[in-house]
């Protein structure tokens, strides 16, 4: 099973940049997008905005330019579950899951540490915090795909001694991650395949932290639960396509889906 994961920052506009060819090339048999900001009615039946042999489900935000996530899949899933359940965290299209046999896949796009909405934000991962610890206890395996907006370590931040105190570094934003892999049981796929070797997925532009050069962030991130961890078998950010100031992530995992994963 191969997922690639991006955040697009604007579906229409990564398109343009050539997004779907560029997936169309990659083998993948789920594609997991975030901040498509875009209506699913404009581009559900348009095949510019998907690649051939893909089924596209979405959750949509409110505001068409803000949020909302994808996932694109090969396989027929059992159900696609849109939402955590609350309206004010589920306005902007947050969370999509697709359930298959034994896994499921997530999309997910919490709110930014760097912007205005950290009430929101604050809300919104506690509230995932209770529902990842919660699935835990199932028997089912989980994929988290998104930005998450946290730097884990020191690796993870190409100027890190300039960002002791920038949201998404700070000791409590990487205390709330660390506490989903150590404590509560998932685990970093990339870092399961490159323990120290530094990486980046997202190159802000100088107004984000207000300095000259806040260097580039590891934030896009694949978070799995701890069982199927070892069946990370390559992991890689491909810094020779960016869209925009992102970069997608691929992982593949000995997993076939729509089969027992535990066979």
């Amino acid at each position: 099973m191969r997922i690639v994961s991006l955040r697009c920052n604007g579906l229409v506009s990564a398109v343009k940049q050539g997004l779907t060819e560029w997936l169309a090339s990659k083998d993948a048999d789920l594609i997991c997008l975030q901040d498509i900001r875009v209506r699913e009615y404009k581009v559900i039946n348009d095949a510019r905005f998907c690649p051939e042999g893909f089924v596209p489900f979405y959750f949509e935000g409110e505001d068409e330019g803000r949020g909302g996530v994808a996932i694109f899949t090969r396989h027929t899933p059992k159900a696609v579950m849109r939402g955590l359940g609350s309206y004010d965290l589920d306005r902007d299209g947050r969370y999509i899951q697709a359930d298959f046999d034994h896994v499921s896949i997530v999309s997910i796009l919490p709110p930014s540490p760097t912007g205005d909405a950290k009430e929101l934000r604050g809300a919104f991962i506690e509230s995932l915090e209770i529902w990842m610890r919660k699935i835990r206890k199932k028997r089912r395996h989980f994929v988290f795909c998104g930005d998450f907006g946290v730097a884990a370590r020191t690796l993870d931040v190409e100027e890190w001694h300039q960002h002791n105190e920038s949201p998404g570094f700070t000791k409590d934003d990487r205390y709330w991650l660390d506490h989903l892999l150590n404590d509560i049981g998932y685990v970093d796929a990339f870092r399961e395949v490159f323990v120290n070797e530094p990486a980046y997925s997202w190159f802000p532009a100088a107004d984000v932290f207000k300095m000259p050069n806040p260097g580039a962030w590891r934030t896009d991130l694949q978070l799995v639960s701890q069982e199927i961890s070892r069946r990370v078998l390559a992991a890689g950010y491909v810094t020779k396509r960016p869209f925009d100031d992102r970069v997608p992530l691929v992982v593949d995992y000995d997993i076939s889906l729509n089969v027992d994963s535990d066979s």
